[in-house]
């Protein structure tokens, strides 16, 4: 593409006496303006310190700068016009009209549209109406977004004697005065700073001039002493708004290094997210209090060089959550939450402060200590006095890395002590009333037990009736009625599933054997924990002092009586009976006990 030289394209509006139009000031809101500009060269590659060798290798780019995370710092979707001036914005150096200069922005951030315009220009002695949009380029980085570069000639020579100039943006609705002048008279020539990003850069002529420059850099202080050891990081990417002494506010993210032009105060501010804590500022080797916001005064020399350097350390967290553990294994199977429970944390982290924190668990169960400095730490649960057991270990001692999020379950059971009963109670009257005084329980628990395999079929060991429960024997025939022992007591009406229960748990095992009296034994656990505990998920507490859940219990029974050794069966019978004979078996309570403290 044909390079654009000034004496080629320059609107003489001016030689045509037509006189500027002074416009009164409209309404300008408040910024600023998000995003960022740059300069490149035409195919959107970066020069060196943004020094160029000739004036027209320069264009205008934009949407994420160097060290940019991808989609930052995009311009707003909208049209925008352009300037060029020498470093303070006070000498005008572009040389078409603003119109000329207006371009479109699109949804991704970038420049990919130059507006066509006109303007009057002297052809060989002839005023004529000539195209004087700019010429553009293709930024190969952002190619596949349609980003394009915009080149900034026509504009005249600065004069900065260091040859450094600076180039505008404002949104087209931001812009004070008329388009359709080269030069306004309000603000910086038509151009809000608050409205405005800007770029310096530099074209190199004559005795070289350095331009002052301003570096920023940002370290990652994993031991939060405030220097930069041997070892930390150096973090880039971080997000910086540097401020000129026009007040002009461009984003830039670290590391940074930019000319500072023109001379004077300028303001830099580093963000300060959620999670990070500063721990120190330098500027220009020397120690400041600690803040996000740094100051230099810039004199304008050449070669002058400012250095500012944050520190930062991310801070991490550790969460605790308690779980009641209805089956008393010390593991979380998706048992419920426990609110109100009370967790301290103790410990030193690595400025070597002592850490003395206490917070309750939330309606979720869990508590989150956050804002932590790295260090070695010990969350513990501490235990109401009443009512509540631990099934994990009450504290837990890590060592908390910088950003770290770890978090712990801690298990708790409410442990209540439950009257089993024997064979025979739950073969007389009062044990046939407690199965059947809730009559839709009772069918649950009879289609329950006649699953299990002692009493899903005939076992041919039991006279007065056969499994399943149903009333009736093998043969189809109703089962005697339910007597007492001693024969002389009506316990339940022949043909009932009550009376064939009754019959069995005192069936002589002669028949059966062991086998046979495993079975009733087991079927006593059955009727004990369905009605005296939480039930068969819940966990007891055999006599050697072992928690098991019931289920299991359940199953190992059965499994060994169908295929177990005779000691094996003998074995389990006798734990099963000791058991039944217990007045105190403990148990874990369905339901959480209520958590009150002191």
């Amino acid at each position: 593409m044909e390079k654009v030289r000034p004496k080629n394209l320059r609107c003489i509006l001016s030689l045509l006496g037509v006189a500027l139009l002074v416009l009164g000031a409209q309404q300008v809101f408040a910024g600023p303006l998000p995003g960022a500009i740059f300069t490149t060269l035409e195919d959107g590659s970066r020069v060196n310190a943004n020094i160029y060798e000739a004036m027209e290798d320069v264009y205008l780019d934009g949407g994420p700068p160097q060290n940019a995370p991808s989609g930052a710092a995009g311009l707003p979707e909208g049209d925008y016009y352009f300037q060029v001036t020498d470093p303070s914005g006070k000498v005008l150096l572009s040389l078409d009209a603003v119109k000329c200069r207006k371009f479109h922005v699109n949804s991704h951030g970038v420049i990919d549209y130059v507006y066509p315009a006109t303007c009057l220009q002297k052809v060989k002695g002839q005023m004529v109406d000539a195209d004087c949009a700019h010429a553009t380029g293709i930024d190969v980085d952002h190619s596949d977004v349609g980003a394009i570069t915009v080149q900034l000639m026509p504009y005249e020579v600065t004069p900065n004697k260091g040859g450094v100039y600076k180039v505008w943006v404002t949104p087209v609705e931001m812009f004070v005065g008329d388009p359709d002048q080269v030069d306004n008279p309000d603000y910086f020539h038509g151009f809000v700073p608050s409205w405005s990003k800007t770029d310096n850069y530099k074209v190199r002529r004559g005795k070289p001039f350095v331009p002052p420059i301003i570096k920023v850099k940002k370290f990652d202080d994993s031991n939060a002493n405030g220097d930069w050891d041997m070892g930390e990081a150096e973090i880039a990417g971080w997000a910086v708004d540097i401020t000129d002494p026009l007040t002009v506010t461009n984003p830039y993210f670290t590391p940074v290094e930019i000319q500072a032009m023109p001379e004077g105060l300028w303001t830099v501010e580093e963000e300060t997210p959620a999670g990070w804590l500063q721990t120190a500022l330098y500027i220009d080797d020397v120690a400041q209090p600690v803040m996000p916001i740094a100051q230099v005064e810039v004199l304008g020399l050449s070669g002058e060089v400012h250095i500012i350097v944050f520190g930062n350390i991310q801070l991490g967290s550790i969460s605790a959550c308690k779980f009641y553990d209805r089956n008393a294994n010390g593991i979380n199977d998706g048992e419920p939450t426990v609110a109100g429970f009370l967790f301290q944390l103790d410990g030193v982290n690595v400025q070597g402060d002592d850490v003395h924190l206490t917070a309750l668990t939330g309606q979720d169960g869990c508590v989150t200590f956050g804002g932590l400095l790295p260090g070695d730490y010990t969350i513990s649960e501490v235990l109401p006095p009443d009512g509540w057991v631990a099934t994990t270990d009450t504290s837990i001692s890590v060592s908390l890395p910088e950003g770290a999020e770890l978090a712990h379950e801690f298990g708790n059971m409410c442990e209540g002590q439950a009257d089993f009963d024997t064979k025979g109670y739950w073969h007389n009257k009062n044990g046939i009333g407690e199965l059947t005084a809730d009559p839709q329980f009772f069918a649950s628990v009879l289609q329950y037990v006649n699953s299990l395999a002692p009493y899903s079929a005939p076992s041919g060991y039991y006279g007065k009736g056969d499994e399943p429960f149903d009333g009736v024997d093998a043969g189809g025939n109703p089962v005697p009625a339910g007597k007492g022992v001693l024969e002389n007591e009506d316990i339940a009406d022949a043909g009932t599933v009550e009376a064939e229960i009754s019959n069995f748990l005192i069936d002589s095992v002669g028949d059966g054997g062991i086998r046979e009296q495993l079975a009733q034994q087991l079927l006593a656990v059955i009727f004990n924990t369905l009605y005296r505990t939480g039930g068969l998920n819940g966990a007891i507490q055999l006599p050697g002092g072992q928690w098991v859940v019931v289920s299991d219990l359940i199953a190992q029974a059965v499994g060994i009586w169908a295929g177990g050794t005779a000691s094996e069966q003998a074995a389990m019978s006798e734990l099963l009976d000791a058991l039944n004979n217990s007045d105190a078996v403990g148990f874990v309570q369905y339901d959480p006990c209520p958590v009150i403290y002191p």
